[in-house]
């Protein structure tokens, strides 16, 4: 049986600890309720996302959403800034380009893939400069307890769904309810060697 992949990147662009539990690098704020193995529920906090919709195949359809929303947050804005939480340059140095923060996550929705990144923490809705991208979206996410399953290897859809569902499996063990399809998660460039990279599904439960 196959799922579809919902979609939303974490990453905030901010690294150390949080107050609620584990931020590791630049990943999002989230605390870890119970760890099985390579499962875990995690407890994530509330964030803003931009998204980027790309028609196509998988990897050329994500790549390129992933290349918008670099050049979003470079400054492919109507304001013409960086969206970052570091601190600006001075006049007259030349801005380098922003690579996205991990992870991302990928979403196939109505025949189109969505690419998604989060903002940083200390922009809202009405303070984030308008996109020049038309395809480029904003949404707010709730906060939400996931289901996670950790894996490594090659990026494929055949190997994300094999993951889910192993996942849906082992939420149906502990006996939770899943109230959201799953999503994918990638952490490593396509660069990294397959057995070093990192992947996640997550799934929302209740």
């Amino acid at each position: 049986m196959r799922y579809t992949l919902v979609t939303v990147l974490v990453s905030l662009f901010i690294s150390g600890c949080g107050v609620l539990g584990q931020r590791y690098g630049e990943e999002a704020l989230y605390a870890t309720l119970f760890s099985d193995g390579d499962y875990e529920i995690r407890l994530y906090e509330s964030l803003i996302i931009a998204q980027a919709a790309s028609e196509g195949g998988y990897l050329p359809a994500t790549r390129s959403g992933y290349q918008r929303l670099t050049d979003y947050v470079s400054g492919n804005n109507f304001a013409q800034q960086t969206v970052s939480v570091n601190a600006p340059q001075a006049a007259g140095v030349t801005k380098s380009n922003i690579e996205l923060t991990t992870p991302y996550y990928e979403e196939f929705l109505d025949g189109v893939w969505l690419t998604s990144v989060a903002m940083p923490e200390q922009y809202s809705l009405a303070t984030l400069p308008k996109p020049a991208d038309g395809s480029i979206t904003f949404e707010t996410l709730p906060r939400m307890k996931a289901a996670v399953i950790t894996f490594s290897g090659y990026r494929s859809e055949r190997l994300i769904t094999s993951k889910a569902n192993q996942l849906l499996q082992w939420v149906r063990q502990e006996n939770l309810q899943a109230i959201s399809p799953p999503r994918s998660v990638i952490f490593d460039s396509p660069l990294t060697i397959p057995g070093l990279r990192r992947h996640e599904i997550h799934i929302n439960v209740k």
